[in-house]
């Protein structure tokens, strides 16, 4: 069943992967509190990681049996990678928070479903672990799959990559769904394609951070 509020502006960051602060004690798979926010429990954390990982297998299996070549993936840690994650974090936050402005309007008068909120004083063992296998998960899809083509060909992966971002967070809210996939999506991809030596890892951590601690900087200055 589908959930519905007049949203307003978002006065806290919204996540970038399917979870969300959980509150202690709380058995239920999904509540909605009084002010209209999705709060994930501890268990469903832990059974969307499973199901994550499942899929994640059969994905790599199914790779591997059409003889993809695994080796096109650089994934390695250097002392730049802490560094240039961060750089993306505040670069896709700070993006994200300007689209925000702009369209916090338009959140205001259309009846799209309100956006998850998060908060990093109420992160837990699960959401940590969840959101550093999610990040790891989309960003290889989108740009250690969706890319792994002829230069000739992007031009249509390039939209294709955009709107399934997009279908991948319209729980958050059609607003927030948008500004993920369509600006920081387009960012996401401008960044690797224009890297030097194409590493995923500062990516699978910046989408990380975007999971567990909250799209967005300005809230946490303002506030």
């Amino acid at each position: 069943m589908a959930y519905f509020r007049e949203p307003t502006a978002p006065e806290e960051p919204v996540v970038l992967g399917p979870t969300v602060p959980e509150e202690p004690g709380n058995t239920e798979p999904m509540t909605i509190t009084e002010d209209g926010e999705v709060v994930f429990s501890v268990e469903a954390n832990y059974g969307a990681l499973a199901r994550e990982f499942g899929l994640f297998l059969i994905a790599m299996l199914y790779l591997y049996l059409r003889r993809f070549d695994f080796r096109t993936w650089n994934v390695r840690f250097t002392w730049t990678t802490p560094l240039f994650a961060c750089l993306l974090f505040l670069g896709g936050a700070l993006l994200y928070d300007m689209y925000f402005l702009l369209t916090a309007p338009l959140a205001e008068k259309l009846p799209f479903p309100g956006p998850i909120g998060a908060s990093f004083n109420e992160e837990t063992v699960s959401r940590v672990i969840y959101g550093l296998f999610n990040g790891m998960c989309e960003e290889l899809y989108f740009l250690g799959i969706c890319l792994a083509v002829a230069p000739k060909h992007l031009k249509w992966v390039f939209p294709f990559s955009l709107l399934v971002r997009v279908g991948f967070h319209t729980y958050q809210g059609t607003i927030s769904a948008l500004g993920i996939g369509l600006v920081l999506g387009s960012f996401m991809f401008l960044a690797y394609r224009y890297s030097k030596d194409k590493n995923l890892l500062p990516f699978f951590l910046a989408h990380s951070m975007g999971d567990i601690f909250g799209l967005g900087v300005l809230p946490y200055i303002w506030s």
